[in-house]
């Protein structure tokens, strides 16, 4: 079968995300002998004539449109990106109305019902797509369609994620590099953390399923020797738990004397001061901590189960060990008063990270513990939890949080409001600092 691949992520501020789900989906493809080619609108602001022209060329059996958000999770700006799901499907029907299309990737995962019905899909793969859309393949190459919209692994099985191995040469890789500093690894899968409002649970498992930390420097390597690529990011929702699954990779890039740096999304809530400087040694020069509040209010309301002296400690050891850091925060959840408000911000300046991306509201995604919480207290109905996002900001807040929020960040260069701010959206200026040679996460280089 021939598969043509749409990665339909356009969305380049402050840097243009690596694919790496849709590279690891591609390997699975051709390693079961179809034929996979893929169509990137991240570099293609006007691509309606270029998607036109491959549809006619490789003339595809399936179209897979991988969807990686359905708006941007900012409060009050926020932006919804259906609209440009819809034209993608718009020019695939129109050039080729009998080719079916799948759809796949976490948004639809999220809202696979309503993404069905909205964009008119044939299939939708939620989850992991590495066994089910062979399935479907497999399928549509027998000559049985599948009855059933949405397509799950039959059994119900996992993917073995020591076969992973990204196919970034269907990709332009040297040019994500460039322009985005870093390209993206994977070395686990599922999170057994139970955060009020998160949907990684939901898109990935509760039970954590690692790599073999060889396999993952394998791919560090692969990509070093092959592309020149010397600095990753692992995008697990938190590399370092297992603590020492994060060790072990380490340990292997040392074994190795790979000449690399990396940056990770962590938790506060597992850290160590071995931990820290093990990281250092293995080429870590910067790290995001998922704080979400410096309060145990906030803390308590978004059921995070470490403290806030937690947090300081995991500041404190990362600044001993010359670890740039930045905390994402996130203010109005419910339960959360002024006064907690003024402690998490002068815990924060007590910590002094380089950066603090600070967001106003939660997003509410269906069958998340707060979204049911929500739901039974009346506060929304379930139907009302969709594609058009909702926020959750503590109602005595509305009046005062905007305006507090934007005094710090007008303090203090290195407080981030997404809903608000233009620092990570100035094209023009990434573009200038990328071509200086900066690598890792754009933040950095804002601080």
């Amino acid at each position: 079968m021939k598969l043509l691949l749409v990665n339909t992520n356009q969305t380049r501020m402050p840097d243009p995300v690596p694919p790496i789900g849709l590279s690891y989906l591609a390997s699975a493809v051709r390693d079961a002998d179809h034929v996979c080619t893929v169509f990137d609108l991240t570099f293609r602001p006007a691509y309606e004539e270029d998607l036109k022209a491959h549809l006619r060329d490789t003339r595809p059996e399936l179209i897979g449109l991988s969807l990686r958000n359905v708006d941007n999770t900012a409060y009050p700006k926020s932006v919804s990106f259906t609209e440009g799901f819809q034209e993608v499907v718009r020019i695939c029907r129109q050039v080729t109305p009998q080719t079916p299309i799948v759809l796949g990737g976490p948004a639809f995962s999220l809202f696979p019902e309503q993404l069905l019905e909205k964009l008119g899909a044939d299939y939708g793969v939620p989850g992991e797509g590495e066994i089910a859309l062979l399935d479907l393949l497999q399928a549509l190459q027998d000559g049985h369609p599948p009855t059933e919209k949405i397509i799950h692994p039959k059994g119900g099985g996992q993917v073995n994620l020591n076969t992973l191995t990204p196919a970034w040469d269907l990709f332009e890789t040297n040019r994500y590099f460039r322009d985005g500093g870093s390209l993206n690894l994977q070395t686990k899968r599922g999170c057994r953390y139970k955060c009020s409002y998160c949907s990684y649970p939901l898109l990935e498992g509760s039970a954590v399923r690692q790599r073999d930390p060889v396999k993952v420097v394998d791919e560090m390597e692969f990509c070093l020797d092959k592309y020149g690529i010397d600095y990753f990011f692992f995008v697990d929702n938190v590399f370092n738990y297992p603590r020492e699954h994060s060790i072990a990779i380490c340990r292997e890039i040392l074994k190795r004397h790979l000449d690399i740096h990396w940056t990770a999304y962590t938790s506060p809530g597992v850290v160590d001061a071995e931990m820290f400087a093990i990281y250092k040694d293995a080429g870590c020069d910067a790290l995001d901590f998922g704080s979400d509040s410096m309060s145990q209010v906030g803390l308590s309301s978004m059921s995070k189960w470490f403290t806030v002296t937690k947090i300081k400690d995991a500041t404190r050891w990362c600044r001993e060990n010359e670890i740039q850091i930045s905390h994402s925060l996130i203010f109005g959840p419910p339960g959360e008063t002024m006064a907690s408000v003024e402690e998490t911000i002068a815990n924060v300046h007590e910590c002094a990270p380089d950066v603090v991306i600070a967001m106003i509201g939660v997003r509410i995604y269906p069958h998340t513990p707060l979204a049911r919480r929500l739901v039974k207290k009346g506060w929304i109905k379930e139907e009302d939890i969709g594609l058009e996002p909702v926020f959750y900001i503590e109602n005595a807040l509305r009046e005062h949080l905007f305006e507090r929020l934007q005094e710090e960040a007008r303090k203090h260069h290195n407080w981030i409001l997404p809903g608000f701010s233009k620092k990570m959206n100035h094209p023009m200026l990434f573009e200038r600092l990328r071509a200086k040679g900066n690598k890792g996460p754009m933040w950095k280089m804002i601080a």
